[in-house]
């Protein structure tokens, strides 16, 4: 059994409110691991999960979503769906 992100995969959209702004939709940056350096983008993304600093028992893949209106970014842990 395999589990994965639905944003990664291009299996759904965000569709979230800004908390901020109440500005719709937020709009996805990537993964958070991808912004640590200049090559974290070309890692497995199996073995970035294990040095993200989130524990992977929930299947839960960190993106970065911003606010396009208000400039807000935050991190969100979104659900990965058993494939």
């Amino acid at each position: 059994m395999t589990f994965e992100c639905p944003l990664c995969n291009s299996f759904a959209a965000i569709e979230l409110v800004c908390h901020i702004c109440e500005s719709i939709p937020l709009v996805d940056q990537g993964r958070e691991a991808d912004f640590y350096d200049d090559y974290s983008p070309y890692e497995p993304i199996e073995s970035v999960k294990q040095n993200d600093g989130y524990q992977d028992k929930a299947h839960e893949c960190p993106h970065v979503l911003a606010c396009p209106t208000c400039g807000m970014s935050d991190v969100y842990l979104i659900e990965e769906w058993m494939t």
